[in-house]
């Protein structure tokens, strides 16, 4: 996936380490304050790097210390989380260190950078709750940001707030958003040879290619199946379920069902007022939305592939489901979702998804025996 980079960073790659299970359970405690220390290399040419007035490289950054920035990205992070856990994740006082000139090594080193930065930040080791962000703007890995998967440290090239948001959820055992397309939009072929996974294919969604989006957040499928805020529902077969946006906070926005190793999520999506206007082909109406755990073939199509969001192409549906004003010079929408009125049978499962309604603030669909 590429993010774009802050002020002299050119586009790159964001990936996760290996998952690292046995740090998890203590870094989603939310007994444990979480607490981050910011620790910036300093580039040998540029020894100034963190201090001076930065003028004319972005808007983001005009008139203000690299320093400045790196903090309010911190702060919107943290509050972002917050918001994310409703409140439940707490955050001490975060520490800014800077090493000093010719810290920022152009390698490909990012255990080598994390050694550097924990002597910077007179570490010995990194305690249960705190995460060690480590800034080199000259790490030559070809990535914008790398996290531990449950883990206590990462590293970043980008220092923008969607890049720190994305690489401690990380550290907070969240996978990748990412996205299920069937060739033909068939989703009753569902195999490995006819189906596909794009690891960061969720375009609204901060785990997943949240660079598109700028109303981007974390879907209620990722919020319920990592911290259980909100706790998704079991729905129950033949019976009307309804769902709030997945915005709002109630504690109806994602419903759960199982069927053998398939696990399949269910929320309300509407589209805002900022959504991603850049993604015209996107059909931007309410839809139900589906996500799927497994199955195992699928997991297997990248290293971190967390809850998949099925994707569609009207122009590959049997019969429009979408009414294109006449004038519109786009006839092949992409479809997040499902319209109000629309069957679907779920792939893998002999059930029967029916959308009944899509109102402004909720959602009424049921699933049927097939």
């Amino acid at each position: 996936m590429k993010r774009i980079l802050v002020a002299i960073i050119s586009l790159a790659l964001t990936a996760s380490f290996v998952p690292v299970a046995t740090a998890a359970n203590a870094q989603n405690n939310w007994s444990t304050t979480q607490k981050i220390i910011y620790v910036g290399l300093t580039p040998k040419d540029q020894p100034n790097f963190w201090t001076a007035e930065k003028e004319g490289i972005t808007t983001e950054t005009s008139g203000q210390t690299m320093l400045s920035y790196a903090k309010n990205t911190v702060d919107e992070a943290i509050t972002f989380w917050k918001q994310t856990t409703r409140g439940k994740m707490k955050f001490g006082v975060s520490r800014f260190v800077i090493g000093k000139a010719g810290t920022a090594i152009k390698h490909c080193n990012d255990a080598a950078d994390k050694k550097l930065a924990m002597k910077i930040a007179g570490l010995k080791s990194i305690p249960i709750g705190t995460h060690l962000v480590t800034v080199n703007i000259n790490d030559s890995c070809g990535y914008a940001g790398l996290g531990e998967q449950g883990g206590n440290s990462l590293l970043l090239k980008s220092f923008g707030t969607t890049t720190l948001i994305h690489e401690l959820g990380h550290n907070f055992y969240f996978y990748h958003s990412s996205l299920l397309i069937c060739d033909k939009s068939d989703f009753t072929k569902f195999n490995a040879t006819n189906c596909s996974v794009e690891e960061y294919g969720d375009f609204r969604d901060l785990m997943g290619n949240d660079d598109w989006c700028p109303s981007a957040t974390l879907s209620a499928t990722q919020r319920a199946t990592t911290f259980a805020i909100p706790k998704a529902i079991d729905l129950t077969i033949g019976v009307d379920t309804t769902v709030d946006e997945s915005r709002l906070s109630t504690d109806r926005i994602v419903y759960q069902f199982k069927y053998k190793s398939i696990w399949y999520f269910f929320e309300y999506y509407i589209p805002g007022e900022d959504r991603c206007m850049f993604i015209s082909s996107f059909l931007d109406k309410p839809q139900l939305q589906v996500r799927m755990a497994g199955p195992a073939w699928a997991k297997a199509k990248g290293s971190a592939i967390g809850p998949m969001l099925i994707q569609r192409r009207d122009a590959d549906l049997p019969k429009s489901v979408v009414n294109l004003d006449p004038d519109s010079l786009e006839d092949n929408m992409v479809l997040t979702g499902f319209l109000e009125g629309e069957q679907f049978q779920l792939p893998g499962a002999p059930y029967v998804l029916t959308v009944k309604s899509t109102g402004t603030t909720s959602a009424v669909f049921t699933l049927t025996k097939s």
